[in-house]
């Protein structure tokens, strides 16, 4: 009997659809590719992948393949937890396959190694309401930069459809990672950003990063985007999609498996095009642009191999199944990530729509991710703090400009410790 290779895989789940039925197809025509190799799937919750892979590298217990958040590369090469994989990926030329900025997230440049492969990506947009717009006399050239955004947002307040008030602008308010996400945009396009030039220091206690954050939590302590009262703190995704209940949503290009083919046209198995009154009731638009210049944050994930792995080439193969052309175009149509694959998203994206041009003009020349340091994930964390703590004053009514320097000021040497350790 043929002895058979189980490698591990931990993946956290997709918003959207069925990650497990999903994954579990591929993962069986992957095992039909390699009949000597099975694959045990685990899924963890993002709130609580950070720290249970972190503790396996500890204790050398980490799966053969796991995923990661496309900023975590470099923190989780320094303790050793990730696979060197540049002999593997220089010996096919995978870095020419895909775009820069996804490639940057899986290099860590000054050893000129590679720890990851790019798997999927994400960036942030505005998605809005269309007939609400020409209701108000406003287009998507109001959103262009902040003065003309804030100012659609105060035309935006007070509408009222025959179920009441429609909120000007959703966001979200989760205190975890993704909430530095949406700040960072902000602070990039104030002409600031989280650390020094250098990488040595904290950068955002600065004039220019400060003004990023004040402009961004001013949008939920003016009321624009009302964070008081959720009953469940989130993205008011169905709110704004389904709901009616706010005229923008500021979120992830993910978002939109709420409106399939909104994109590509092309959509979902079953190739249904998407239903007319869709495309007359949703636009989608680019973050505005600051004082520093149009930025948006490009997030997403990559896959690992596991540097205390004893299937090493399985476990190579596998990655490499799951960041093909063909297998990225099916993750589009179930979950609605962006590939990071070059031919995997020309294949998608051609059709050169008004939608999609703002898709892909916003990934390949505004989005933008951190600065590589070791500590970035602690970092990260310490920021999560500090944004949290400010959406609780706004919720309970003590936000204020001296807050905000106070706590800039105090997490801004927490950051500053961290860097110099």
């Amino acid at each position: 009997m043929k002895n058979v290779t189980t490698l591990k895989f931990w993946m956290m789940p997709n918003a959207g659809y069925d990650t497990s039925l999903n994954m579990g197809k591929e993962i069986a025509d992957f095992e039909k590719l390699y009949p000597g190799v099975k694959v045990e799937l685990s899924l963890i919750p993002w709130s609580q992948a950070w720290k249970k892979i972190m503790t396996a590298a500890k204790t050398k217990q980490l799966p053969d393949v796991f995923e990661i958040g496309n900023t975590w590369t470099k923190t989780m090469a320094a303790i050793n937890a990730l696979s060197d994989i540049t002999a593997e990926a220089n010996g096919e030329h995978l870095k020419d396959k895909f775009y820069a900025s996804a490639w940057d997230t899986c290099e860590i440049r000054e050893l000129d190694k590679v720890y990851s492969l790019p798997w999927a990506a994400d960036v942030r947009l505005i998605f809005y309401r269309k007939d609400i717009f020409s209701k108000t006399g406003l287009t998507a050239r109001n959103l262009d930069t902040w003065q003309s955004f804030e100012e659609a947002c105060a035309a935006l307040s007070g509408y009222r459809d025959n179920a009441g008030l429609v909120n000007a602008v959703g966001v979200g308010d989760l205190k975890d990672s993704g909430l530095v996400h949406e700040v960072a945009p902000w602070v990039w396009s104030a002409g600031g950003d989280f650390l020094t030039a250098d990488g040595m220091m904290a950068g955002f206690q600065e004039r220019e990063a400060l003004r990023g954050i004040k402009f961004y939590f001013d949008l939920m302590h003016k009321g624009y985007a009302p964070i008081a009262g959720r009953k469940v703190p989130g993205y008011p995704v169905n709110d704004f999609f389904a709901a009616n209940r706010y005229s923008m949503i500021i979120i992830s290009s993910v978002a939109a498996y709420n409106i399939p083919g909104f994109f590509e046209r092309a959509s979902r198995p079953g190739g249904t095009l998407p239903r007319p009154e869709v495309l007359d009731k949703f636009g989608v638009a680019f973050l505005p642009a600051g004082p520093g210049g149009r930025f948006s944050f490009l997030g997403g994930y990559n896959l690992a191999i596991s540097s205390y792995s004893e299937h090493r080439e399985e476990a190579w193969q596998f990655i490499k199944y799951l960041t093909s052309k063909e297998f990225q175009i099916r993750q589009y149509k179930a979950a609605s990530v962006l590939p990071t694959g070059i031919d995997a998203l020309n294949a998608l994206f051609h059709e050169g729509t008004d939608n999609e041009k703002v898709l892909i003009e916003t990934y390949k020349n505004y989005g933008r991710s951190y600065k590589q340091v070791d500590a970035w994930g602690s970092i990260e964390f310490i920021l999560v703090e500090f944004f949290g703590n400010i959406i609780d004053a706004i919720k309970n009514h003590s936000y204020s400009g001296d807050f905000l320097t106070r706590e800039t000021n105090k997490y801004a040497e927490q950051v500053n410790y961290i860097l110099s350790l």
